[in-house]
């Protein structure tokens, strides 16, 4: 029993010093106000998307997804409704003329008449497409005017200024994709504060990490590419049998030659109820999700989460009667500590400061999140927006079934 729990505690403290290097990261990320790059420069094979703006061009449109009532919707599209240093336009897009969320689009629209949306109901691209945020995409693409594309979901709320600093970020023309960090809010229930704890603890860090590497990790929350990319790789339409769309454009982007970065601006994911089961099943979804792309990276993942091995040493050197126990109980304590700090210090980088409550959760969200990283290992079945299927390699999306339901023009 000594040789398995000295090994478990050498493995948390190793995770430790990973888990506390994104922090420094994100540090330095906020502070400079520049985004994170390793490697070489891109090659740029256009001119920069500023040069091609007009008068009656937008320079950017902001292509929002909605399905459904999402968590504080009405307010998430406000947020856009009136933001400074941009010329821009938002294009909302709904699959269905009696989608719920169109009225509270209208009741934005009536509150800010002056906001420069456009709707799109409906206009589905011929074929089948497995993901029907693609599909959105795909609709909203064809209306856009923009020489800019910013995808943005629709639980997704912004400051006033947060859109302009992230385009900003363009006026390179080797650039081909960004990506905003993003940190959960409004969490009322503990389902809720799980899912901010996992954004905060585990994905901010992931991403950082991954920026720092020179490696794509790109999520759909807030991504913004040029339209002249967007053509380059395909357009959303190539990727509307995979289930990652984000991240595989990301991939797209950077084999096109083009630099993926992610942008020191934070963007808040309103979640503010959510039951425990389902907080947890988006755990589990995401984590099928990585491991399509790398089993090896996603084994790797066990170093992102160490407190629950610093944990688990003590009574496992106890059972065996080793001497040991008592200093790996120490050692648990400190981990428990460290990770209560990581968490506060992320919270407060990102502008998003934990309550205590919050914060004393953290240990919960840890050992729950053990659970969430097995099931990969052992299935591939998905069920998104009542969508069900399973992932194949690089998150294609196979038919699972009778019950599978596939977006169709």
């Amino acid at each position: 029993m000594t040789p398995a729990a000295l090994l478990l505690a050498a493995i948390a403290l190793a995770g430790l010093a990973i888990t506390s290097l994104p922090v420094a990261l994100l540090h330095r990320l906020r502070r400079s106000k520049r985004p994170l790059s390793r490697g070489p420069r891109g090659r740029a094979s256009a001119p920069s998307p500023r040069a091609a703006s007009t008068p009656d061009r937008p320079r950017l449109s902001i292509l929002k997804p909605l399905k459904g009532l999402d968590d504080g919707l009405e307010e998430n599209l406000a947020s856009f409704a009136a933001l400074r240093g941009v010329d821009y336009e938002v294009v909302l897009s709904v699959a269905d003329s009696e989608d719920p969320a169109l009225a509270v689009v209208d009741r934005v629209r009536a509150r800010h008449p002056e906001a420069p949306f456009v709707l799109v109901v409906g206009g589905a691209p011929e074929g089948r497409i497995g993901n029907p945020k693609v599909e959105r995409l795909v609709a909203a693409s064809r209306v856009a005017r923009g020489d800019l594309f910013l995808v943005s979901d629709s639980n997704v709320r912004v400051a006033p200024d947060a859109v302009a600093e992230t385009v900003v970020l363009f006026d390179e023309p080797s650039v081909g994709c960004v990506s905003n960090l993003f940190v959960g809010a409004g969490a009322r229930d503990l389902g809720a504060v799980v899912e901010i704890l996992h954004l905060l603890t585990f994905v901010v860090p992931g991403n950082v990490l991954a920026a720092w590497h020179g490696i794509p990790c790109v999520v759909g929350k807030s991504m913004a590419l040029p339209r002249h990319v967007h053509e380059a790789i395909g357009g959303f339409a190539a990727f509307g049998d995979v289930l990652a769309e984000d991240q595989a454009i990301g991939l797209a982007v950077k084999a096109a030659g083009f630099r993926v970065l992610l942008s020191p601006v934070v963007v808040e994911n309103v979640v503010e109820r959510r039951t425990l089961k389902r907080a947890l099943e988006r755990q589990v979804r995401w984590g099928k999700i990585r491991f399509a792309f790398s089993k090896a990276l996603f084994a790797g993942e066990v170093l992102m989460n160490p407190l629950p091995l610093a944990l688990l040493a003590p009574p496992l050197a106890l059972a065996g009667g080793s001497p040991w126990a008592g200093p790996l109980a120490s050692f648990a304590l400190l981990a428990l500590l460290v990770r209560l700090l990581q968490a506060s210090l992320l919270g407060r980088l990102c502008g998003a400061p934990l309550p205590l409550a919050a914060l004393l959760a953290v240990p919960l969200k840890d050992v729950l999140q053990v659970a969430t990283q097995a099931v990969p290992f052992v299935s591939r079945e998905v069920v998104w927006h009542g969508h069900r299927a399973r992932i194949g390699t690089g998150t294609t999306l196979l038919e699972a079934g009778p019950r599978v339901r596939l977006a169709r023009a």
